[in-house]
């Protein structure tokens, strides 16, 4: 998650003209290339908490580009694999700090995502000069959605693990400004 946030970063310094690879297309390009790590890492994370479950995967992700054939890998390691993401509110409750509230609207979907990485695909490759449509045009409408929705699903979310726990993951620690993870057990009553 922190290279997320690092590649979030690199991308934010890019659409605010702070920094520039001096021409619109490249511009479109590196940024492009960021949401697409930053898709796929947002798919592999739950992995990543599990060293465990990269076990036979490592080769074969390596292998593939596909992000249809990456989520199904994936999802048979960890069906719980994606970002469930969360809102924490002051809790009414004695010796509970917080609620989780599920967060209904606004993030990056897995639909979302998918969507976006094909997309992305136009431009990471060497195009017909004689195309009339602009792909950069396309993208750079997209780059703020995806820029907003990713960070709705990443603030503060839950994944869930194979071994039924879940992983609360926070983007932003008050005192560190670093991520922040804690592994909660859960518990039938």
């Amino acid at each position: 998650m922190e290279e997320v946030k690092r590649r979030q970063l690199a991308v934010d310094e890019i659409t605010s003209g702070g920094r520039s690879t001096s021409f619109k297309y490249t511009n479109a390009e590196f940024i492009s290339l960021q949401y697409r790590k930053i898709f796929e890492l947002v798919i592999l994370a739950s992995l990543a908490s599990n060293n465990h479950l990269f076990e036979g995967l490592t080769r074969k992700l390596a292998k593939e580009w596909e992000i249809a054939k990456i989520i199904r890998l994936v999802k048979a390691k960890n069906p719980l694999f994606y970002p469930k993401p969360i809102d924490r509110k002051p809790s009414n409750q004695p010796g509970i700090k917080d609620d989780w509230v599920d967060v209904e609207s606004g993030f990056l979907t897995l639909d979302d995502l998918t969507g976006a990485h094909g997309m992305i695909g136009n431009i990471m490759h060497a195009t017909n000069p004689y195309r009339t449509e602009s792909i950069v045009d396309t993208l750079e409408e997209h780059f703020p959605i995806w820029r907003e929705k990713t960070i709705r699903l990443l603030n503060n979310h839950l994944v869930g693990l194979p071994n039924g726990n879940v992983l609360y993951v926070g983007m932003q620690s008050a005192e560190t400004g670093s991520v922040h993870i804690n592994l909660f057990s859960l518990r039938v009553r």
